[in-house]
């Protein structure tokens, strides 16, 4: 009689056990449908910018590798119509570690500073008159650098890391 209660219970207990391993099944296709779908978000377009080559003091790396280094949690977006690049990613140190910013700043932009990189693409290069780097914190800008000088703030900075 205690062999048949047993048998009961556990019969009990994994029937409930299966409709829980069907809801995992469940959540981890949903995970897999949104990482496709994220994935197929970034059209072929950047997948070709961020494998141009960028040669700079005698050094070669990519767009990849340039912004790969430099941010964090980087989201790309190319404007095919505009030619344009945007990426957006969180702020690390050294990018502008030229500027006066105390600890705690720093450990602020740390957490939740904002890069966004704007350029043109001309010639599969980046396109250094018409590039625009913005730093926010908490939906304003505190930094903003154009042109040349951005763009080879960036390069120095990837250099350097």
């Amino acid at each position: 009689m205690i062999k048949i209660a047993c048998m009961t219970c556990i019969c009990t207990l994994l029937s409930g056990c299966g409709e829980q391993l069907s809801e995992i099944k469940d959540a981890a296709s949903g995970i897999n449908t949104a990482a496709n779908s994220a994935a197929n978000a970034v059209s072929r377009d950047v997948h070709a910018i961020r494998a141009m080559d960028i040669n700079y003091q005698d050094t070669a790396f990519t767009v990849n590798d340039l912004f790969k280094t430099i941010l964090r949690d980087i989201r790309w977006d190319y404007d095919l119509e505009k030619n344009e690049l945007s990426v957006r990613g969180t702020w690390q140190p050294p990018l502008f570690s030229d500027q006066a910013w105390d600890q705690q700043m720093i450990k602020k932009l740390a957490e939740e500073g904002i890069v966004h990189v704007r350029c043109k693409i001309a010639d599969d290069t980046l396109d250094s008159a018409h590039t625009i780097i913005t730093l926010s914190y908490n939906h304003e800008i505190i930094f903003e650098k154009s042109g040349e000088e951005a763009l080879h703030h960036l390069y120095d900075t990837f250099l350097h890391f």
